[in-house]
């Protein structure tokens, strides 16, 4: 049972006053970035609107911590960014208020109650998320009810902890649960005007980590100095690094297509190529940014592939993202590639929800859910692309991350795209 820290301010030494105190003073110097009140009361309406198309009485917002993920639907409803749990979950009523139910108890949830923009943040009470989860419904009067539960991995789908559903079915053997792998593309795949610009900080947040990675390439470097350069860039600018792949071969015998996602002891030399690619989060939004990266002057070769390849391809693709377009507009522009006599890697463009998301437009198929046919203002897409040489010996990597807007695109990270990055000099 929570416990108001006046009451029990003077007996923290006993293990149960100290797991479930709240109302403490704890924390009250910090300060966090968060989204306007307007901002969540658009998310919440939003929201509401569905559950009331659908029938659903509640729903359960998960949110997992993962490459692919920073916290999803948790993080959408609540502004919490937290890797302390496999699993995050909040529970979102048609009536009443939104509850967060936090994997750590003491001072931990009182650092929480303070990130977050809800009110009722509830311990975990040692892991039983289920037991919480289903007292908090019943509180609510839906026990009985249709409950929905989001996926905090969508590459799955996978939605929540195994003990946790069976607890939940246990506890509330009348309600009914039904998974909704898609919601949260739903609710985010058109941005609204606060989103954007936390997007466009993210995307300053990259450029810097970018011109941090040529800063620290020369000779006698590794590849991960080189990623924990760019780290430093993006958490000094107070936002949060959710992927930094950094790779490195010589360009005068090429080895490598895609950045690395896991940077090796490789040390730099003079000559080499580098590909990068990063993203930095800000208020749990995400921007992209790849850029190739030289130890010198760049060769003739790797120069004439970038200009004549990669770049074509690229300013192809880009002339297509725009409102009223297709998504099979764009994928008729990645045969640049082909068409200059170079390949591909297939992916060359995917949206953006929270991160990374549907639509995904290859140079041979289009994966999308209904509604991501036509470009529409508020949608964001990455052009993700690696144009690879005919042979398959090496290639280069190139994103950038766009919201498409009514009187076309902008560009949210917008470092120099005309000539390779050169180090070193």
């Amino acid at each position: 049972m929570a416990k108001d820290w006046n009451e029990i301010r003077h007996h923290l030494d006993h293990s149960t006053n100290f797991s479930s105190i709240y109302n403490s003073p704890y924390y009250s110097d910090s300060i966090y970035e968060k989204f306007s009140d307007a901002e969540y009361r658009r998310r919440y309406a939003n929201v509401r609107k569905i559950m009331e198309r659908d029938g659903f009485d509640a729903l359960l917002l998960t949110g997992g911590q993962s490459i692919y993920r920073p916290g999803d639907a948790v993080t959408w409803a609540t502004g919490l960014l937290d890797a302390r749990g496999m699993c995050q979950y909040a529970i979102f009523p048609f009536e009443g208020e939104p509850t967060l139910i936090y994997p750590h108890s003491g001072s931990h949830i009182e650092a929480a109650r303070r990130m977050v923009s809800i009110g009722d943040v509830r311990s975990s009470e040692g892991g039983q998320y289920g037991k919480v989860i289903a007292d908090r419904l019943k509180e609510l009067g839906v026990e009985e009810g249709r409950i929905g539960i989001t996926a905090c991995d969508r590459h799955g789908p996978e939605y929540m902890g195994i003990k946790t559903y069976n607890d939940l079915v246990e506890r509330l053997p009348k309600a009914t649960f039904e998974f909704l792998p898609d919601l949260i593309h739903e609710l985010t795949a058109i941005k609204s005007e606060e989103e954007i610009e936390a997007m466009a900080k993210a995307g300053e947040l990259a450029i810097e980590a970018l011109k941090a990675l040529v800063g620290a390439a020369r000779p006698g470097i590794r590849e991960y100095q080189l990623a924990a350069a760019g780290t430093h860039a993006i958490l000094n600018g107070g936002g949060r690094v959710h992927l930094m792949m950094v790779g490195s071969t010589s360009m005068h015998d090429p080895k490598l297509v895609f950045p690395n996602p896991l940077p090796s002891h490789r040390v730099l030399r003079e000559g080499d190529l580098i590909l990068p690619e990063i993203i930095a989060l800000y208020n749990g939004y995400y921007a992209k940014l790849g850029h190739p990266i030289t130890i010198g002057p760049p060769t003739a070769e790797i120069d004439a592939f970038f200009k004549g390849v990669l770049l074509e391809g690229y300013r192809a693709i880009q002339a297509e993202l725009m409102p009223g377009k297709t998504l099979e507009d764009v994928r008729q522009a990645g045969k640049t590639f082909r068409e200059k006599g170079a390949q591909s890697r297939p992916s060359i463009v995917h949206g953006v929800d929270l991160l990374t998301a549907s639509p995904n437009i290859h140079i041979d198929q289009i994966k999308a859910l209904p509604g991501d046919g036509l470009i529409r203002p508020g949608n964001v897409f990455c052009i993700d692309i690696a144009p690879i040489q005919a042979d398959g010996s090496y290639g280069l990597f190139l994103t950038r991350t766009f919201v498409i807007t009514e009187e076309g695109q902008r560009n949210l990270v917008p470092f120099p795209v005309d000539e390779l990055a050169v180090a070193g000099v």
